[in-house]
């Protein structure tokens, strides 16, 4: 089925990743002719995820995706929605990442506008190699509770050096053995990929 011009109109979804606190959600704008394979596409692309894994969609009883019907003939306004009703999209059927999607309001369509388009959201999502909810907890405690103090004192330390050094002075004189400021970066540098915020 396709949606005639005349007939489009834009869903305002608003989407929650659950069991997750403080809350990670994205609200998005996106055409009533999307279709399931689509929404499932935008949704890898909003939560930064690498669509790695399986997905579902659960809508009126029924399962759409990885292990159900297909996704690529089926569009959002086919589904004959309600406003604030819900569905539910899951992916990594090992993690078990479930989100909810309320259908939050029907607007029109602006023709100045590219859709889809995330207009709001909060919290950067789980990594996908995070093994669930309990694991990206942990690791989020981990990540607030416990920055790499030892490895920002050892790369302070060589900026320090390098400071103090003779113009003459190589970086390796001045520094001698580097493994433990390579050490120190890269410890800096996975603390500063994971951004929870």
């Amino acid at each position: 089925m396709t949606a005639s011009s005349a007939s489009l109109n834009i869903y305002q979804l608003r989407v929650v990743l659950r069991g997750i606190s403080p809350l990670i959600w994205r609200r998005l704008l996106v055409r009533s002719d999307t279709t399931l394979a689509h929404l499932h596409t935008i949704l890898q692309i909003v939560f930064a995820w690498g669509d790695e894994h399986l997905h579902s969609f659960h809508i009126h009883g029924r399962e759409y995706g990885s292990s159900g019907a297909q996704t690529r003939h089926v569009l959002l306004s086919d589904l004959c929605l309600h406003r604030g009703e819900r569905f539910r999209y899951v992916y990594d059927f090992m993690a078990n990442w479930e989100c909810d999607i309320r259908l939050e309001a029907f607007l029109p369509l602006a023709s100045q506008r590219v859709y889809p388009l995330c207009i709001s959201g909060k919290h950067a999502a789980p990594p996908e190699d995070c093994q669930g909810v309990w694991a990206y907890m942990e690791r989020l405690d981990q990540h607030r509770l416990y920055p790499p103090f030892e490895a920002m004192g050892v790369v302070a330390d060589a900026i320090s050096t390098l400071l103090h050094a003779n113009q003459q002075t190589s970086v390796r004189a001045a520094l001698g053995d580097l493994e433990e400021l390579r050490e120190a970066v890269d410890c800096l540098d996975t603390y500063q990929q994971f951004p929870p915020e």
